[in-house]
């Protein structure tokens, strides 16, 4: 029994040392990507993305030499935020002209598989809204020219929250993750800006994600779990003492 406590502290000692970290948390920019929406409009050149960037939470161990060592499991996705102008078109064919910002609503949830690649949203199941990718936008577009109605609905004024589309769903792709300053990800962001009326159509585009790494910060378990690991050890440690005594008080 004496081998037994033995092990039990010391699984206690190793969760206290080994596991200083359970997520890390990166800050991306996304400066470098690019937009396609409206059917005519590619942003840069067509406009200025003037911000935009997000933050992954990723399953990891930070061990005791300080090295990062990502995990499988489920990964976050928050505070998504892009802020562009849109300048595209032809003068007196279509010409688009406005701004556009966007803010993710809560966090989406995805499995983090192979340490390189999270899906978000709900691909095929219709339960998109379910994964936190709503998004906030204020969107205010004009457009001058023979053939705008070829274009979309103008002009766009929207103001206020949208759920993805049931089944929209995105892949990130990510790269040196256990190298602080060293990641980048990229992938693919299909989005869809409701009609202007009950009889027009949406106008839909893709974002093609570029980022780099600018911050990284590790999230450490909560006190309290290891302090519950504790008595619990200590709760065997005296369970294997007092049949010990009770043995030696029988014999």
């Amino acid at each position: 029994m004496r081998r037994i406590r033995v092990l039990v502290l010391a699984c206690v000692l190793v969760s206290s040392t080994n596991a200083q970290a359970d997520t890390v948390g990166i800050d991306f920019d996304f400066a470098d990507s690019t937009t396609i929406a409206l059917g005519v409009a590619t942003i840069p050149p067509d406009g200025t993305i003037t911000s935009m960037g997000a933050t992954t939470i990723l399953p990891a161990i930070k061990t005791i030499g300080g090295a990062t060592s990502v995990q499988t499991g489920s990964a976050q996705l928050k505070h998504l935020t892009l802020d562009m102008t849109v300048d595209a078109g032809t003068v007196g064919v279509a010409a688009v002209t406005g701004t556009v910002f966007v803010s993710q609503v809560g966090t989406s949830t995805g499995p983090f598989t192979n340490t390189q690649t999270v899906m978000f949203g709900g691909a095929g199941t219709g339960t998109g809204t379910a994964v936190g990718m709503s998004l906030f936008i204020s969107a205010h577009l004009r457009c001058a020219g023979l053939f705008c109605g070829l274009v979309g609905d103008f002009p766009v004024t929207i103001v206020g929250t949208n759920p993805p589309p049931a089944g929209q769903a995105f892949t990130i792709f990510l790269e040196g993750l256990n190298t602080p300053g060293a990641a980048n990800v990229d992938g693919k962001l299909p989005f869809t800006l409701p009609p202007q009326t009950t009889l027009g159509t949406p106008t839909t585009g893709t974002i093609f994600l570029m980022g780099t790494e600018v911050s990284r910060t590790y999230q450490v378990p909560e006190p309290g779990a290891l302090a519950q690991l504790v008595p619990g050890a200590l709760a065997l440690v005296g369970l294997s003492r007092r049949r010990r005594q009770n043995r030696g008080a029988s014999q």
